[in-house]
């Protein structure tokens, strides 16, 4: 398969000319990319994200190594040969008084455009179809600064999609975004790269998303970059690596993460429901769930839990007591006030 992006020795950095600095912030790195592909590039804050992103859209230059667009050596592009082929959305919100979205979107078609910079009709049409794509025809003559941060995020990905590259890099662009309109941008992110055959890369410092949205990740930890879709294991290796000493702990599981909790117990759980609800709430209050065991250890408590549409009931036994509880909340408040064990007692060495 032909690939959009190939990286190969690659450094990256920064130089500063007064002192003759040359500051590597990684070790040399192989990777690439093809068409039809979402990729999140992820790292804790300050390992390089932005000035990788930077590098590939020759925004900055490397300290070493060659970077490869389309099969063609990125250095051998003009400026605006380069701007038909990759376009980049920094992290930064426009903020320009009196700027239509009609007209933020249609920056996209200057390299297509000439000196004159004007717009034909097709140039147009293709800006309207782009904001249609994104949901936004309708708001094509509001002013930018009267949109939320998810309309101007989808603004922003309609001026990609005007200016029409194979490749198209975004900063962090969930980082003021809710919940739900992060799912939204990456969703309609993840369609453009499969239907309309692009190489889309986005970082992000949340690797919980990118697990959960992203074709490939490329995760940078200590100086060095990891390449793989979320489940090969030399991802999932280096992301519990990189948490290892944290107090966070990574489930490979479910792909998301977790304080490190203390660990008090067990209790058993009888259900035919999905678990996954109670083995959360039993883990956040220091409990381990054992599911559906065949034979009850003495002495250890024992939830039964039924779950039909609406309704919830949680029967809960401990040393002949018995209680009854309708939600989890009850539940919780309960086993925190009375916990049904002492917690385990950290070891100390002997003097």
């Amino acid at each position: 398969m032909k690939k959009t992006i190939d990286i190969q020795e690659l450094m990256i950095g920064y130089r500063r000319r007064s002192s003759g600095y040359t500051g590597a912030i990684t070790r040399p790195m192989h990777l690439s990319t093809t068409g039809s592909e979402l990729l999140a590039l992820v790292g804790l804050n300050g390992a390089g994200k932005s000035t990788l992103l930077r590098t590939i859209a020759g925004l900055q230059k490397p300290i070493d190594g060659k970077i490869f667009l389309c099969g063609k050596p990125l250095s051998n592009y003009s400026r605006n040969e380069l701007a038909k082929i990759i376009s980049f959305v920094s992290t930064e919100p426009v903020a320009v008084p009196y700027l239509k979205v009609f007209d933020l979107a249609a920056m996209g078609r200057y390299p297509y455009t000439g000196r004159m910079g004007r717009l034909n009709e097709e140039d147009k049409y293709q800006v309207l179809e782009a904001l249609e794509l994104v949901g936004l025809r309708a708001m094509a003559w509001r002013n930018v600064n009267t949109l939320s941060d998810g309309e101007r995020q989808r603004v922003m990905i309609a001026r990609t999609l005007v200016q029409d590259t194979p490749i198209v890099l975004f900063d962090e662009p969930t980082a003021y975004l809710d919940m739900p309109n992060k799912y939204e941008t990456l969703a309609l992110l993840q369609r453009l790269a499969h239907n309309r055959h692009k190489t889309i890369i986005y970082s992000t410092h949340d690797i919980s998303l990118a697990t959960h949205t992203a074709d490939k990740l490329w995760l940078i930890a200590s100086a060095d970059v990891f390449e793989g879709a979320p489940e090969d294991n030399v991802i999932q290796r280096a992301i519990r690596e990189l948490f290892n000493s944290t107090n966070v702990e990574y489930s490979a599981y479910s792909g998301d993460f977790r304080p490190k909790n203390i660990t008090y117990g067990e209790i058993a759980v009888y259900t035919k429901n999905d678990p996954q609800r109670i083995r959360q709430a039993l883990a956040r209050w220091g409990y381990k769930c054992v599911l559906n065991p065949r034979m009850l250890r003495e002495g250890l408590p024992k939830i039964t839990l039924n779950i039909k549409k609406t309704e919830l009931t949680i029967d809960y036994y401990f040393s002949g007591e018995e209680r009854q509880f309708t939600s989890f909340y009850e539940l919780g408040t309960y086993i925190i006030k009375h916990p049904p064990a002492m917690p385990i007692p950290a070891f100390t060495p002997e003097n």
